[in-house]
């Protein structure tokens, strides 16, 4: 991370605690996101609508374009700080020497994705087709992009002689120039995109393309039915932000990675819950939770108890999607790219997970494959658990990471007392946010 943003808990820094302590600010607002989503969600019902015949690709970009500006314009307004007129108050002249080297930061840069795209046998599968066929057919366009991007930022940066600077200046023999640390949590921030925009992209784009084509009419015709198409819907606005934040990083828009997971055990923890080592390695051989028996099942000769029960997962389900709303356009795996404290997570720090594993309890249902097999309503809930104990690890992993940030610190000390799951954590100790020793 950068000087600028390398803010790491200092010894002088002492939270302040008190009974009825206001949350730290947040870098996004939940609101101006939901509007911003509600536009999106206009255009793509218009395209729809007049059946225009645009490809999932082109859909997905005017998506993705509509709700970033929206999201930007909104900002701008409510919060003329972030605005790019400030930063144009930092303006110089553009040293054409310095965006040279940046740009060969950036090419290096390039140059190692595109070989691992290649090089990985992972990346044939049929589900990056599109996406690395978007990626070949925008290339002109992005390095163009790029240029005007890299120029643009060289007139208002604070600090010019960025990580892509000092690459560019290591590549070329300038080898004091270059500052280790810098330059490798590049690297760590381009690994996160590099893995998640493969995955986010083409899973929103199947969301997409099932939008486009579903036939709304049919969603009430029998119970399940409501179930299924409420259950794309809210993926498909959890994607939609999942996959425009790996895309609108920039440090322009104050959207830029601060830091990069710098842990193994933090890598490790977030990757296994991911394609392809989660179908292919711990969701087939370590995790395999799944007895046999669901809620559909249970619940099939009961309509009103479907009803309910569907309706508490769905609940679970749309503030797992909500969170990720929250985070807007910083959101991203394994990276820190400002605080939030809005939408879900005023009541808790870690609504995504918190919810998706309570609703994953509540389709499963392990345990009540104990009439018919009590060993494997046993494994089934002790493997079920074992995925729980994960997602503590990624959250326990993340708090540390972020507990570097002084505004994280006197969050998570604030959600000690206000979190929805306070009570849980005052029986259960090890729940509780403890801030990082001086």
């Amino acid at each position: 991370m950068s000087k600028a943003d390398q803010n790491v808990y200092p010894e002088s820094y002492v939270p302040l605690m008190t009974a009825r302590q206001k949350l730290p600010a947040s870098e996004t607002s939940f609101m101006i996101n939901l509007l911003a989503m509600a536009a999106a969600f206009v255009i793509v019902i218009a395209i729809k609508i007049a059946n225009l015949g645009l490809s999932t690709p082109v859909v997905l970009a005017v998506f993705a374009g509509v709700m970033s500006a929206m999201v930007w314009t909104l900002e701008y307004i409510r919060y003329g700080k972030k605005s790019f007129a400030q930063k144009w108050m930092w303006r110089r002249k553009v040293s054409w020497s310095r965006v040279g080297f940046k740009l060969a930061g950036l090419a290096c840069v390039f140059a190692v994705l595109a070989f691992g795209y290649w090089v990985l046998p992972v990346y044939k599968d049929q589900l990056f087709v599109t996406y690395l066929e978007v990626l070949r057919q925008g290339f002109v366009f992005l390095v163009l992009v790029s240029v005007l991007y890299f120029i643009l930022m060289d007139k208002i940066e604070e600090q010019p002689e960025n990580a892509y600077w000092q690459l560019g200046r290591w590549l070329t023999g300038h080898r004091k120039d270059a500052h280790k640390p810098e330059m490798v949590e590049l690297f760590r921030g381009w690994g996160v995109k590099f893995f998640y925009l493969a995955l986010m992209m083409p899973y929103f784009c199947i969301r997409l393309d099932w939008f486009l084509k579903a036939d709304f009419s049919r969603m009430f015709d029998y119970p399940y039915n409501i179930f299924h198409y409420c259950n794309e819907l809210v993926f498909l606005v959890d994607l939609a932000f999942a996959a425009t934040g790996y895309m609108m990083t920039f440090r322009l828009f104050n959207t830029q990675i601060r830091s990069s997971e710098p842990t193994v055990l933090g890598w490790l923890a977030a990757l296994a819950c991911y394609w392809p080592f989660w179908a292919d390695v711990f969701g087939r051989y370590y995790f395999a939770y799944n007895t046999g028996v669901s809620w559909t099942q249970v619940f099939a000769g009961n309509e009103a108890m479907f009803m309910l029960w569907m309706g508490l997962i769905l609940l679970c389900e749309t503030i797992y999607s909500l969170a990720t709303v929250a985070l807007g356009l910083h959101f991203s795996n394994l990276t820190y790219r400002g605080l939030v404290s809005g939408g879900p997570y005023a009541y808790t720090k870690h609504p995504a997970y918190v919810f998706k594993n309570i609703s994953w309890w509540l389709m499963s249902m392990p345990f009540l494959a104990w009439s018919e097999d009590p060993a494997l309503a046993i494994k089934g809930s002790f493997l079920l658990l074992g995925l729980n104990g994960l997602y503590y690890l990624r959250a326990k992993t993340e708090e540390n990471h972020l507990s570097h940030y002084p505004e994280y610190v006197e969050y998570a000390l604030a959600m000690n007392q206000k979190s929805i799951f306070a009570p849980v954590a005052k029986l259960l100790p090890f729940l509780k946010y403890k801030a990082p020793e001086k």
